[in-house]
């Protein structure tokens, strides 16, 4: 087992344009990693350019997904050879990302329409909180993030984005390159996730020779980056698994 801290690559999820970090930057270190911001791109192959002009190419790393950008990585995976490559995490993702008929209605619309939508679903947080029987963190991601997201990134981005890349995503995809099918792999998980099919979840990982699993434990929608934190430290915790020396955490159930 090597003792020096792997270099971490974040691929950012969907309508991700400005989010940092921090978690795994207090877990790695500043210098140790970098993401993609997804700003500005909206196909897949505005994707996959960016996670590959970010890559190291003199030094080895670990690549990690955040649901739509695990699914970048397995199209990535699919094309070309992750070379110094020495692990791959994909959280709260699979090949494809699942998309409500209702999202798909929605992203059609005009965007002053989208944005009055998603402001009725933030009111209805209250009918939302019974739906959920008074799961406080799953009827908040069901009535504000998406208004939350609305307001950060903008209506028309998110469109265009969830419609060009969002939609398509692992549609063509049955497999992994050869050269990747022995990358270690670590899928993170949530027993049961709305935004990950539990078939394609398993179709996915039969790509992987070296794999392996952990489940958060969490009554919630979606593994979002609220759980980056517990996701840094099951990097920690499993840093053997990719071929460095594990770093001791305590995760908190």
């Amino acid at each position: 087992m090597t003792k020096e801290i792997p270099f971490l690559m974040v691929a950012a999820g969907y309508s991700n344009y400005t989010r940092e970090y921090p978690a795994y930057i207090e877990k790695f270190g500043q210098e140790n990693v970098q993401w993609t911001t997804n700003a500005g791109r909206y196909s897949i192959e505005d994707h996959i350019d960016e996670l590959k002009s970010k890559l190291p190419i003199d030094r080895p790393y670990i690549i990690t997904g955040h649901s739509m950008g695990g699914s970048i990585i397995i199209e990535l995976m699919n094309k070309e050879p992750l070379v110094n490559c020495r692990g791959v995490s994909i959280v709260g993702s699979s090949r494809i990302q699942p998309s409500h008929w209702f999202l798909n209605f929605l992203f059609y619309l005009p965007v002053p329409i989208i944005y009055l939508f998603f402001g009725l679903m933030a009111l209805s947080f209250p009918i939302t909180l019974i739906v959920t029987r008074f799961n406080f963190h799953k009827a908040v991601q069901a009535s504000f993030d998406g208004i939350a997201r609305l307001i950060e990134n903008g209506a028309r981005k998110m469109k265009k984005e969830y419609n060009g890349c969002l939609r398509k995503i692992g549609k063509n995809v049955h497999g992994i390159l050869e050269e990747n099918k022995n990358i270690p792999t670590l899928f993170i998980h949530l027993k049961k996730d709305m935004l990950v099919d539990d078939e394609d979840l398993e179709y996915t990982k039969a790509f992987f020779n070296v794999r392996k699993e952990r489940i958060i434990p969490a009554d919630t929608i979606h593994l979002t980056h609220d759980f980056d934190n517990l996701v840094a430290d099951i990097l920690g915790e499993e840093l053997d698994f990719f071929g460095y020396e594990k770093m001791e955490t305590k995760i908190a159930e």
